[in-house]
């Protein structure tokens, strides 16, 4: 393991909060009423772990009640644009090659409602549906999805070790300080990187590299910075643990790439990660952290 100094100390912190989701919509149409032809609206949610957020999403069905079942289907947004449809052709295309999906009544819109989630996007990709009734169909309603694709660089072990709290964190809840984890690249932007499922399955440490250079006795390495995020993991009766890198808990992007409080990674990959562990009420402790790659 690289030779590195480790910092231990602690201090309090404001209150901070996390979405569990975000939704965007495409409106087309009618989602209740007595009209005379079906008509569909789609939104799309982001989904938790143990689904897989980057590539997997779920999509909130809202048709009227002329809809007596809908059709869903996801293809690549170059081939849908290559084919250049009109809206009864790619009807037609939804209903014949797309997945059926039962609708339920909606109590509150008088319409009908279901959720399904799609699974294993890679790329840009249109989800389009459509809604029947007999021999009549809606007009399609399309959303654009892009499925993340992350490449493994190395496979190696990620040693917590930032003070007393997370070390004691990560040995009631993931077994041990030591684990075993792959540095992973995002293939549309070469800065951003993650150690894939570090805190459990679907919860990934992310963070990207600045164009920013230093160098101690273990040579070069590069500057990163580390987002907040939040954990699975929970401290005492404060509920889940959340991350974040010492410029993003201060306010003060200087405390990275000026006071000493960097995150690197050298051209081996190792890395050595200035990390904060927090939760609502305040420090749980801060310090640094290293990734080992496997020999």
């Amino acid at each position: 393991m690289k030779n590195m100094k480790r910092y231990f100390e602690s201090t309090m912190l404001v209150l901070f909060s996390l979405l569990a989701f975000t939704a965007c919509s495409e409106d087309q149409g009618t989602t209740s009423g007595g009209d005379g032809q079906p008509a569909v609206s789609i939104y799309t949610f982001k989904v938790l772990p143990p689904l897989n957020a980057d590539n997997d999403v779920n999509v909130r069905i809202a048709a009227n009640n002329q809809s007596t079942e809908a059709y869903l289907l996801a293809q690549k947004t170059s081939e849908k644009e290559a084919a250049g449809m009109s809206d009864a052709a790619l009807a037609d295309y939804v209903v014949a090659n797309g997945t059926k999906i039962t609708l339920e009544p909606d109590q509150h819109t008088g319409g009908k409602t279901t959720d399904y989630v799609v699974t294993g996007l890679l790329g840009v990709n249109t989800i389009t549906v459509v809604t029947v009734n007999g021999s009549q169909k809606s007009k399609p309603v399309s959303v654009e999805f892009e499925g993340l694709i992350w490449n493994d660089i190395v496979e190696g072990t990620y040693t917590a070790s930032a003070n007393k709290n997370p070390i004691s964190i990560f040995t009631s809840q993931l077994g041990g300080t030591d684990v075993a984890t792959t540095l992973q690249q995002l293939e549309t932007d070469k800065t951003q990187y993650r150690f894939k499922d570090l805190y459990g399955k679907g919860y990934h440490l992310q963070f990207f590299t600045l164009d920013l250079t230093g160098e101690d006795e273990d040579g070069e390495y590069t500057f990163f910075r580390i987002p907040q995020q939040t954990t699975p993991l929970t401290f005492r009766d404060y509920g889940n643990v959340g991350v974040r890198d010492v410029g993003y808990w201060q306010g003060d992007d200087a405390f990275v790439t000026e006071n000493g409080f960097e995150s690197g990674m050298y051209a081996d990959h190792s890395c050595f990660i200035m990390i904060q562990y927090f939760v609502s009420a305040g420090n749980v402790g801060y310090g640094k952290d290293f990734f080992t790659p496997n020999e």
